[in-house]
C-alpha cells in the first residue's frame, strides 16, 4: 500500500513543470485576449466602467478600472506578460507567481461576462501556485541555489504539504462536482446527453457534424464521460494498485479533453485541464524518464570558467539547469594551467569534451548540441547568420563583464531555495481549502447549505468562485447565433454584425460556430440571448447595442453613420434523437444609436 505522503504529495520535478506549463497558458491566454483589448476592456467596449461596477461582487477588485483606455490596458498587459514569462523561467518564483495571480484576478473582473469554466480553473491553479515551492527545480532561482551544489549532494525530489493536498484535491474536485451536478436523465439512465451536446451547432466543430450520427457510439461516450468524471476523483487517489491507477486515470482525461478540444468550440480549456492533470505526475514516471535519456552527447565533457567572474558562474549555473546538464562538472579555468591559458588567451570560458576544445559562442553552441532535449537548436545556432551574430553578442558579453557581475549580483544573487512546508503556510491552504469545498457542495441542488455572506466577499477577494456546471444538469437544448440588421442615416441597409452594406443573410451558415469571432464572444452573446428569456431590464443587450453603435460610427462619415438596428437570434432547438430540428427566429433588441431604446415586450 502506497503512504499517503506520496498519494497526497508532489514530485518537485512535476512543480517545474507546472509552473512553465501555467506560466507559459497565462502568455497565451493574454495573447488571445488582446486580440479583443478595445472591445471586452475598456470604456469603448461591451463594459464601460462604470457599467462593471454593477457587475461586480462584494470583495471584488480590478486594478483594470483605474483607466479605461487601450493604452492602459495595453500596458497592463504586457506587464501580466512579462511577470508569467519570468515565472516560466523561475526568477523569484513565489513573487511572480503571487504577482501574475493579482494581475489575472485584476483582469478576469473587468469583463465577467466572457468567461467560463476555463477562467475558474486557471484562477484557482494559480492560487494555489502561490504556497508551492514551484521554482525548487529547473528555474532560474534552482540554479542559483549553492545549497544543492557540491560533492554528495542529492536532494530528494519528494515534497508534501497542505498546498500539495490542496492543489490535488482542488483539480479533482472539478471532475467530482461536475459528474453531481450532471443529475438529468438524459446522462443517467437515458444516455443522451453526449448526443445534445453534439447537437449544438453554434458551439460544435466540423468533425462533431460527422461524427454524431453515430448515436449509439455518443450513448456508450455519455455513461464513459459521466463514470469517469465520478470515479475517477476516487481512484486517482487510491494508495492501493497506486501506481498503475493513477497513470490510467491521468491518461483517460488528459485523451478526454483532447476529444473534447476536437469536438467543441470551447476555448483553451481543454489545455488548462491537461495542466492541471499533468500535476499528478508521480516522481516514479520522471525517474523512468531519466534512464532514457542518452548519456553519449555529454560523455567526457567539462566547463570551465573565470574564477574571478561571478556573473560566469551564474551564466554556467543557468544554462546547465535549462539544458538539463547538472551532473557535468564545472571548475574555474584557473585551477588547469591548460585552461586556464586558453581562457585568458581567448577571453573566453571554455569547453573540453576530451581532446577537443571550444571557446566563446562554439561553446554556448556545443553546450546545446550537448543538451538531452534541446540539441536540435545547435544546429540552427550553426547557421552562418546567426554564428556572426552570437560571436558579436559573446564579445559584448566579454567586454562587459565587470558590469554584468555588478548587475547580476543585485538581480541574481547567490541564494537558497526555500522547500520545507511551513506551519502556517499549510494552516492557511488547508482553511481555503475548505472553503472551496464547502463552495462547492453549495452548487448542489441536494443541499441547503450556503455560505455566508462574509465568506462570499472572501471567496470574491481571492478569485475562489467555482460552479463546474459544465453540461450540467444536462446540455443546453437550443442553439442559436445572432444576425443584426441595421439601417444608416442615408437609409442604407447593412449588416451590423459583420460589419457589410446590404440585408443580412438569415440562412443557416454551413458551419454556424464560425459566426462568432472566438469563444470569448461566443460565451457573451450566449448569455446575452439567454437572459433576454427573462422578465428583467435587458442592460447587456443595451450596453452591446451602445457599442455595436460606436463600433460603426467611429470612423464613418456623417450621413454612413448607425442609426437603428434590430438584434435577433436564429434559434433552433434540439429534439430527441430521430427527430427533426427546428428553426425561429427571435427579435430580442431593437436599438436607436441616437436616440431611445427600450427593450421589446
Amino acid at each position: 500500500m502506497t503512504p499517503l505522503r506520496d498519494v497526497l504529495g508532489v514530485d518537485l520535478r512535476t512543480l517545474a513543470l507546472f509552473r512553465v506549463l501555467l506560466g507559459s497558458f497565462l502568455i497565451l491566454d493574454l495573447a488571445l485576449r488582446a486580440r479583443d483589448l478595445t472591445a471586452h476592456y475598456t470604456d469603448f467596449g461591451i463594459m464601460p466602467r462604470d457599467v462593471l461596477v454593477g457587475y461586480l461582487g462584494p470583495g471584488s477588485f480590478s486594478l483594470h478600472m483605474l483607466n479605461g483606455t487601450a493604452t492602459f490596458q495595453a500596458a497592463l498587459f504586457v506587464l501580466a506578460g512579462i511577470f508569467a514569462l519570468l515565472m516560466v523561467v523561475g526568477w523569484r518564483t513565489r513573487t511572480m507567481t503571487i504577482i501574475s495571480w493579482v494581475l489575472l484576478l485584476s483582469l478576469q473582473n473587468r469583463n465577467t461576462l466572457i468567461h467560463s469554466g476555463e477562467e475558474q480553473l486557471v484562477m484557482v491553479l494559480l492560487f494555489w501556485a502561490m504556497f508551492l515551492p514551484l521554482g525548487a527545480r529547473f528555474s532560474v532561482d534552482a540554479a542559483l541555489d549553492n545549497s544543492q551544489v557540491g560533492p554528495g549532494k542529492k536532494p530528494t525530489n519528494a515534497y508534501f504539504s497542505g498546498a500539495t493536498i490542496a492543489l490535488l484535491v482542488q483539480g479533482m474536485s472539478m471532475y467530482f462536482f461536475s459528474a453531481l451536478l450532471k443529475s438529468d436523465v438524459r446522462w443517467i439512465p437515458d444516455g443522451t446527453a453526449v448526443y445534445f451536446a453534439l447537437q449544438l451547432d453554434y458551439i460544435v466543430t466540423p468533425l462533431s457534424l460527422w461524427f454524431r450520427q453515430f448515436e449509439l457510439l455518443l450513448q456508450g461516450l455519455t455513461y464513459y464521460v459521466w463514470a469517469l468524471e465520478f470515479i475517477g476523483p476516487i481512484l486517482i487517489f487510491s494508495p492501493i494498485l497506486h501506481r498503475p491507477l493513477r497513470a490510467l486515470i491521468m491518461l483517460a482525461l488528459i485523451t478526454m479533453h483532447i476529444g473534447f478540444f476536437l469536438f467543441l468550440e470551447i476555448g483553451i480549456f481543454p489545455v488548462i485541464s491537461i495542466i492541471m492533470n499533468l500535476t499528478f505526475m508521480p516522481g516514479w514516471m520522471w525517474d523512468y524518464l531519466a534512464t532514457k535519456i542518452p548519456t553519449a552527447r555529454r560523455r567526457d565533457l567539462h566547463i570551465w570558467y573565470d574564477r574571478d567572474c561571478g556573473f560566469c558562474l551564474k551564466t554556467v549555473r543557468i544554462l546547465q539547469t535549462f539544458l538539463l546538464l547538472r551532473d557535468v562538472p564545472v571548475q574555474p579555468a584557473q585551477d588547469d594551467p591548460k585552461m586556464g591559458d586558453i581562457l585568458e588567451t581567448e577571453n573566453s570560458w571554455v569547453l573540453n569534451q576530451g581532446s577537443a576544445i571550444y571557446v566563446k559562442w562554439d561553446a554556448v553552441r556545443h553546450l546545446v548540441a550537448c543538451s538531452p532535449i534541446f540539441w536540435p537548436v545547435a544546429k540552427i545556432m550553426a547557421l552562418p547568420p546567426l554564428r556572426q551574430l552570437g560571436d558579436r553578442f559573446y564579445l559584448w558579453i566579454a567586454d562587459n563583464r565587470p558590469a554584468l557581475s555588478q548587475l547580476t549580483n543585485k538581480l541574481m544573487p547567490w541564494r537558497p531555495v526555500r522547500v520545507e512546508p511551513t506551519l502556517i503556510g499549510g494552516t492557511v491552504a488547508g482553511l481555503f481549502l475548505a472553503l472551496v469545498t464547502v463552495q462547492n457542495i453549495t452548487t448542489l441542488n441536494t443541499t441547503p447549505l450556503r455560505l455566508p455572506d462574509q465568506l462570499v466577499a472572501v471567496r470574491q477577494t481571492f478569485g475562489l468562485y467555482q460552479n463546474w456546471a459544465m453540461f450540467a444538469p444536462h446540455p443546453e437544448l437550443s442553439s442559436a447565433w445572432p444576425v443584426i440588421r441595421g439601417e444608416l442615416k442615408d437609409g442604407t441597409i447593412v449588416d451590423v454584425y459583420n460589419r457589410a452594406v446590404g440585408e443580412p443573410s438569415t440562412a443557416k451558415p454551413k458551419f454556424v460556430s464560425t459566426v462568432f469571432a472566438n469563444y470569448r464572444w461566443r460565451k457573451y452573446l450566449s448569455i446575452l440571448e439567454d437572459q433576454t428569456y427573462e422578465d428583467v431590464p435587458q442592460l447587456m443587450a443595451l450596453n452591446y447595442g451602445r457599442y455595436l453603435c460606436r463600433r460603426w460610427n467611429a470612423d464613418a462619415a456623417p450621413e454612413k453613420q448607425l442609426s437603428t438596428f434590430t438584434i435577433q437570434f436564429n434559434v433552433e432547438r434540439t429534439p430527441p434523437p430521430g427527430g427533426v430540428k427546428e428553426l425561429t427566429e427571435r427579435v430580442v433588441w431593437n436599438h436607436d444609436c441616437f436616440g431611445t431604446t427600450d427593450p421589446l415586450s
